[in-house]
């Protein structure tokens, strides 16, 4: 319940405009904040919620603790701190939400405005989604005009997209002194994610005292793990990895890396920025079009990090992400990378012994080789 508190006490520091809640993980958050609203992004909700029982009334219970924990957010009295929805076209489950939310809030009595925009996902060698996509910001900003009842800025969205892009930039420095071992993963992720649901502004002052308490690491034997997976483990399984000499020094989380490694140009024209952000992404399960970069993407962050094993951290029940974990560890193994697959569903917050018993043996495993060279 203080977790519960905590997110929505970080919602409410949005002074008052209107919040609209996102889904899933990269929607055009300038476009929103530029025009007065408070864009909150629903995922990382396993600790803000008590239980299931509302979404287990709408979702089948083979769908992933995201999808489940973002319905059981939204029906609850959490919900009514939303003013808006927005969401795009990802998979299968996260796409068949919205009717349910838009639905289960108005038999509740909330009057939750909901605006929805169709990311093309096609293959961008073989035909041009551009021009598409443009029409779809074009038509957002219309209709975000008539919610908020005043017209879209040029220059407001370009002093917010450089918000956005100092913000992941430094992201970007606070991962790099990870890897150095001068920041913990712990204390990076819960700076990061909580950025979520706060405004840009604060997420960069956060950011800049994190980068701040960096110290310099210790001289010990590290395993440099890069972890991979649509959200980081629960911090219980963090703090043992890193008690076990073990060292991020990258990630593949989409949460994380996925979410900030790329941020276009600031400029005072959405549609071009939106159609840079979507090209250049980080290759995503969830953006089924940079599906065939997702390998090679992978093993150069492993090569480029010097890691020396990886975690796969899997969302259960997240059909796109499962589909990759065979392979890659098949590339892995013939590169001589251990790695080790783990499991998280929607009760791991509290149960996660038996993750951290298997972390705890995997490191003891790695480190006993390394000192018998």
């Amino acid at each position: 319940m203080e977790s519960l508190i905590r997110t929505n006490d970080r919602i409410k520091e949005n002074q008052g405009k209107p919040v609209i809640g996102c889904f899933p993980l990269y929607p055009p958050v300038e476009l929103f904040a530029a025009m007065g609203l408070a864009p909150v992004v629903l995922w990382n909700l396993k600790n803000s919620i008590e239980n299931l029982e509302k979404s287990d009334r709408h979702i089948q219970q083979y769908a992933c603790g995201i999808a489940r924990e973002l319905t059981q957010y939204v029906m609850g009295e959490s919900g009514e701190i939303l003013d808006a929805f927005f969401f795009y076209n990802a998979c299968d489950t996260l796409r068949n939400l919205p009717e349910i939310l838009i639905s289960s809030n108005t038999q509740a009595g909330r009057k939750t405005s909901g605006f929805r925009m169709h990311l093309p996902q096609v293959d961008r060698e073989q035909c041009n989604p551009e021009p598409f996509l443009k029409n779809e910001i074009t038509a957002l900003i219309k209709a975000i005009e008539l919610f908020a009842g005043k017209p879209f800025s040029p220059d407001a969205f370009y002093q917010i997209s450089k918000k956005y892009a100092e913000m992941r930039n430094l992201c970007l420095e606070a991962e790099r002194l990870v890897a150095q071992g001068a920041l913990t993963f712990e204390n990076f992720c819960k700076v990061v994610l909580s950025g979520y649901t706060i405004p840009v502004e604060n997420s960069i002052i956060n950011l800049k005292n994190l980068i701040m308490k960096a110290e310099k690491s210790q001289e010990t034997v590290y395993i440099n793990a890069v972890i991979s997976g649509i959200m980081p483990p629960p911090l219980p399984v963090i703090r043992a990895m890193e008690a076990k000499d073990i060292r991020v020094v990258a990630n593949d989380i989409a949460s994380l890396r996925r979410s900030y490694s790329y941020s276009p140009s600031p400029t005072n024209n959405p549609e071009d920025y939106y159609a840079d952000f979507y090209s250049h992404h980080f290759p995503c399960t969830t953006l089924l079009y940079t599906a065939d970069a997702r390998i090679e993407t992978v093993m150069k962050l492993v090569e480029d990090s010097g890691a020396e094993a990886v975690f796969f951290c899997g969302e259960k029940f997240c059909e796109h992400e499962y589909f990759e974990f065979p392979y890659l560890r098949n590339q892995l193994r013939d590169k001589g990378i251990a790695s080790l697959f783990l499991e998280f569903s929607v009760d791991d917050t509290c149960h996660v012994e038996g993750h951290i018993t298997r972390v705890e043996a995997f490191s003891e495993t790695l480190l006993s080789g390394q000192r018998g060279k």
